[in-house]
């Protein structure tokens, strides 16, 4: 027994020593807290933030496909101090987004972070990591390499039932549903798979509307429509308001549900929201009457994208050329064909057009089966930080001036949007498009209580909404009708009057 005993404690400090060892491994703290502070002065301005705490947490290895190599991720927490006021919630300036993505942190591990603005003196705590590899001479060379916010949240299996109820058949797809990386998309089981995934959202839907919750229209789960969902229907539950944020494919589905009563609210593009109010004709397209606005909720920017090698250096050289747009009923896609018809092209540019997914799209770009790629996203994009980090050689196209004009001739909602640099990995100079925003829409029938609780929660969610979600912060009064096209719902107006007078008389 004793000898067991012995054997046993033997074996433990031998795990305790290599614990240790590998928590030494990669640079030093002083490294690693100067780097932090390089990263800090290169992203941002130089003096904005500074060092006050860094403890190294630890090590853990991983392998470096690309470089073919051993690597380490070394885990930081800090303290950083604002030197001065400045606000990470900007609609026109670097943002939560780019501070997370430049010090190997996730948006949720930054605490202190305020909607409203910081205040010099304000602290941040972050836990991060950076990406090392050994030099062969004793030395640690950083990857400066993206750190990932983890996988999507996978459905809960649901216990098989032995019966042939509605309820077990339904807890039987939702056990395929949850392990759908088994099954390829190509074949028979996958297609079963995919179209199971859509029945659900739709049973869950109609689940939600039968129980009066107010319904919500988000996007994919890896977008920052479905994020916001998530986070605001969270959010509304604590204040005791019941929500079911669906999951949709964006902005054209959203309104497509709100135009058929299908939904509350729902999430869609603003300019999308004005073609589709005011119908194309041409296209087939008639005007979906019922949609009224609610509220802008945060900036989005078209980004075209390229690689040095293409030639493409402006927007009319995509003549000719191979075009990824975005999967049929996305708003890249919208974006992208009403930005050809408006600038004319000479007629070549259509048959090379790809209507294609987003991550589809950035896996040809890399590969040169496409010249270009156009993506409508909030800023930054976690896509396009990710293809930046990993890719030189990328090239973010400007809009010509003359493009804004012949929009706004049209009478497109659409405003100059400049993208500072460094905004994305590697991005040395800024660039302009088109920018618009996040819409709030809802359909001309929806409750006037339930338009008025939505917006109570946005203006009442402040800090608590934006830890979940940190594109909530750009939500503000002074910003929640720009660039609406669409006809404000009647009680969203009288809200909107209401808190406007509020708000004077407080002044008073």
């Amino acid at each position: 027994m004793a000898r067991s005993q012995h054997g046993h404690y033997r074996h433990l400090l031998l795990l305790i020593v290599l614990c240790l060892a590998a928590c030494a491994r990669g640079p030093g703290p002083d490294v690693l807290q100067q780097e932090l502070q390089d990263r800090l002065d290169t992203h941002f301005q130089r003096d904005l933030f500074s060092v006050r705490e860094y403890r190294r947490s630890g090590s853990a290895p991983f392998r470096d496909m690309e470089r073919d190599s051993s690597g380490i991720y070394a885990y930081y927490d800090a303290v950083l101090e604002f030197n001065q006021d400045y606000s990470l919630s900007q609609w026109h300036g670097l943002n939560l987004g780019t501070l997370a993505y430049a010090i190997g942190a996730t948006e949720p591990g930054i605490e202190g972070f305020r909607a409203q603005g910081n205040k010099r003196g304000d602290l941040l705590t972050v836990h991060g990591r950076f990406a090392y590899t050994a030099d062969g001479e004793g030395g640690w060379v950083s990857l400066d390499q993206q750190s990932g916010s983890g996988p999507a949240r996978k459905p809960e299996p649901g216990a098989r039932s032995p019966g042939p109820s509605p309820e077990s058949v339904l807890l039987d797809a939702r056990s395929l549903q949850a392990n759908a990386q088994e099954y390829r998309g190509d074949t028979r089981s996958g297609l079963i798979v995919e179209e199971l995934d859509g029945a659900i959202g739709r049973i869950d839907l109609r689940t939600a509307r039968l129980e009066g919750k107010i319904t919500f229209g988000s996007g994919t789960a890896s977008g920052t429509y479905y994020s916001f969902g998530e986070a605001l229907s969270h959010y509304a539950g604590q204040q005791g308001v019941p929500m079911f944020s669906a999951a949709s494919e964006g902005s054209l589905e959203n309104a497509s549900r709100l135009q058929a009563g299908r939904l509350d609210f729902g999430l869609v593009q603003s300019d999308v929201a004005q073609l589709l109010y005011r119908g194309q004709g041409n296209a087939g397209v008639y005007p979906y009457k019922e949609l009224r606005a609610v509220a802008s909720l945060w900036p989005e920017a078209v980004h075209l994208l390229t690689l040095e090698g293409s030639g493409i250096r402006q927007l009319s050289d995509l003549d000719g050329r191979r075009v990824a747009v975005g999967a049929r009923g996305s708003g890249s896609r919208v974006n992208a064909l009403l930005i050809g018809l408006v600038t004319g092209g000479n007629g070549d540019l259509l048959p090379a057009i790809r209507e294609i997914s987003l991550a589809r799209g950035m896996a040809q770009l890399e590969s040169g089966e496409v010249d270009a790629l156009f993506l409508t996203e909030a800023i930054p994009a976690p896509s396009v930080q990710a293809l930046a980090s990993r890719r030189n050689d990328l090239r973010f196209i400007s809009m010509p001036p003359g493009l804004f004009a012949k929009l706004a001739e049209k009478h497109f909602a659409y405003y100059p949007l400049t993208v500072p640099a460094r905004t994305y990995p590697g991005q040395s100079e800024p660039f302009t498009t088109l920018g618009l925003s996040a819409a709030l829409v809802t359909h001309r029938q929806v409750d006037d209580k339930k338009v008025e609780q939505m917006l109570g929660l946005l203006l009442s969610g402040g800090d608590e909404l934006a830890r979940k979600y940190y594109r909530a912060a750009f939500i503000a009064r002074e910003t929640m009708q720009l660039g609406l096209e669409v006809p404000l719902h009647p009680a969203a107006q009288r809200f909107y009057d209401r808190y406007d007078r509020q708000r004077e008389n407080d002044l008073k």
